[in-house]
């Protein structure tokens, strides 16, 4: 069924809020409880409005004898109603591109995405000191002699130390790297009556990279160690650490 919906007396004409259009599809309903309502389909942009009839002026029984200026009133609140509809869907339902570049919209997955990685990284990592996920002592052991032998290229390591990287076996171990409490990252000292330096697990990465630093650290403190075993953990062997681990940091990316 098609309608055009007016009103002579003031010209008002209901219309299409999205394309002007003045003709209309309407299919009229009832509800369960008596109630009339209506919807309207535009011909033109397919634009809908559902609403509930009003209901008819007191002492009016006839059609005829509805006032003009009634269904004026009732034709201008239907286009009112249909506007803010209109908006609404607008506003809530389509709503328009954001503006913003791809990294504003998405920073906060991306910022849950990095608190989430880290998290789970050293979660990983902690783990993988009591109960490695991936472990292959025979190519971590390469690693080891391979920051060995590139020591002996540092123009300011001591001699003694050198001496002791050529003499001294420097072995991978599985051992848990936990003493009393604290992450152990390496050993020196005399086992089952030959001289050895130990390397600790805790000096790699749970996925096999060596930690550089940190394994750079371990070997000059455990050499040393065995370079001066009588001075113990005293001042002076702290001193003589940290004085080699900085010779060797400085010096060891010019190695090749």
């Amino acid at each position: 069924m098609s309608s055009d919906v007016t009103s002579p007396n003031e010209d008002v004409t209901l219309h299409c809020p999205s394309c002007g259009e003045e003709k209309f599809k309407l299919v009229p309903m009832m509800g369960k409880n008596g109630e009339r309502f209506v919807r309207i389909h535009c011909h033109k942009c397919a634009e809908h409005l559902f609403f509930q009839t009003p209901e008819l002026p007191e002492n009016i029984n006839v059609l005829e004898d509805i006032p003009e200026t009634w269904k004026t009133e009732q034709i201008k609140n239907l286009q009112q109603e249909w506007e803010e509809w209109l908006r609404w869907k607008q506003r809530h339902l389509n709503k328009p591109a954001s503006g913003k570049p791809p990294l504003s919209k998405y920073a906060q997955w991306l910022l849950a995405l990095l608190l989430g990685g880290s998290t789970m990284f050293f979660v990983l990592d902690r783990w993988h000191l009591l109960d490695p996920l991936l472990e292959n002592p025979a190519a971590r052991q390469q690693k080891i002699m391979e920051y060995s032998e590139r020591l002996l290229e540092v123009p300011c390591f001591p001699s003694i130390m050198k001496v002791k990287i050529r003499t001294v076996p420097i072995r991978y171990t599985r051992e848990r790297p936990v003493h009393q409490n604290r992450i152990q990252y390496g050993e020196a000292g005399i086992y089952w009556g030959e001289e050895q330096i130990k390397i600790h697990r805790s000096n790699f990465w749970f996925f096999g990279w060596p930690k550089n630093t940190q394994l750079l650290k371990t070997l000059v403190h455990e050499l040393r160690h065995r370079s001066s075993p009588g001075l113990g953990h005293n001042t002076k062997f702290f001193e003589l650490v940290e004085r080699d681990t900085q010779c060797v940091l400085k010096n060891w990316p010019n190695l090749k």
